[in-house]
C-alpha cells in the first residue's frame, strides 16, 4: 500500500455510505482503494482504465459501479476486486 500517486489528476472521488474510511479514486490507470481514511492507498490492479465516475451502491457497498470517459459502465460486486462490463 503507498499513497495516491503525485503529480496525477483524480477524476472521481467516493466514499462507502457505509464506511467513511472507506474510499475510492480514479485516476487515468484504474481505481485505488483505501481502508483506513485515506493514509494509504492500493491500485486495484482488475479496475478499469479511464474512469471518470464512481458510484457505490447506497445498500450494498459491494456493488460498485464505475464509468469511463468512453461511455462504458462497470459493475463491482465485490468492493473493486473483480469488474464486469455492463454497457
Amino acid at each position: 500500500m503507498v499513497g495516491l500517486p503525485t503529480q496525477k489528476t483524480i477524476y472521481a472521488f467516493v466514499h462507502s455510505p457505509n464506511d467513511s474510511k472507506t474510499m475510492y479514486a480514479a485516476l487515468r490507470e484504474g481505481l485505488y482503494l483505501s481502508k483506513d481514511g485515506g493514509n494509504q492507498w492500493s491500485l486495484l490492479k482488475k479496475s478499469p482504465k479511464g474512469v471518470v465516475t464512481i458510484v457505490i451502491h447506497a445498500k450494498d457497498s459491494s456493488k460498485i459501479f464505475a464509468g469511463t470517459g468512453d461511455g462504458k459502465i462497470f459493475l463491482s460486486k465485490d468492493g473493486g476486486h473483480s469488474w464486469k462490463l455492463q454497457i
